[in-house]
């Protein structure tokens, strides 16, 4: 009896930091926190990931020097 309390606790704490995990994920995103972060996290699992992350400060750098020519 006591090994299936020991596992119990062991699957509680595992769902407990999954949980955790989960709920600082959406606070992130909901904070505009995840650029910096998601951006390693996104070219790992998404190769074309960097490819849109270029596009991306190309098209805000472009549109900081239209601001300026004007």
């Amino acid at each position: 009896m006591d090994g299936a309390l020991a596992l119990l606790l062991v699957f509680g704490v595992l769902a407990a930091v999954c949980a955790g995990l989960v709920l600082l994920a959406r606070r992130i995103r909901r904070r505009n926190l995840h650029g910096g972060l998601m951006s390693v996290a996104e070219e790992l699992y998404l190769p074309s990931a960097k490819r849109l992350r270029g596009e991306t400060q190309e098209v805000r750098q472009a549109e900081q020097g239209s601001g300026e020519k004007l």
